[in-house]
């Protein structure tokens, strides 16, 4: 019978590794959402680009991915939010990330909301909710987020 070699026992430790990197993770932080502006918003759609304060206290870059958020103007769901670009939070450090999200219109409810805004100024709420998957290798972790503030457009 033959005997596992070196090249065995690194495959069995591999998962302990990984577990034990799970072990060292510190939960990124959204500090602050500042400086939200309107890029575009017309019947079709929004694009806002949003500047966040983020705090990855970790040992490593995550790259942020995969976002699932709910955009919302004046209370009401316009649509699913995309983001334009990669985003990669840079280790032990806290900074301001500026991130593009847009969303496409789904059902009238924009169409409503600038109507209702024509009416009673140029300016409106913007809500945004939903998760970021944070990946680190073949590492992934959904983290939650939720902002709101009143932009000028």
């Amino acid at each position: 019978m033959r005997r596992p070699g070196a090249g065995a026992a690194v495959l069995h430790l591999l998962p302990l590794f990984l577990l034990s990197s799970c072990l060292n993770y510190k939960p990124v932080e959204l500090v602050e959402v500042d400086n939200i502006r309107v890029v575009r918003m017309n019947t079709k759609g929004i694009a806002v680009r949003v500047d966040a304060r983020v705090s990855n206290p970790n040992n490593y870059r995550i790259h942020a991915q995969d976002p699932d958020v709910d955009l919302y103007v004046n209370d009401k769901f316009v649509g699913k939010g995309v983001l334009d670009s990669a985003l990669t939070l840079q280790k032990r450090s806290t900074q301001v990330y500026s991130v593009p999200l847009r969303a496409e219109l789904q059902g009238g409810s924009l169409l409503v909301v600038l109507l209702g805004s024509v009416f009673g100024g140029n300016e409106v709420k913007l809500a945004a909710k939903g998760t970021v998957v944070g990946r680190v290798g073949l590492i992934r972790k959904r983290f939650p987020f939720a902002f709101e503030e009143k932009v000028r457009y």
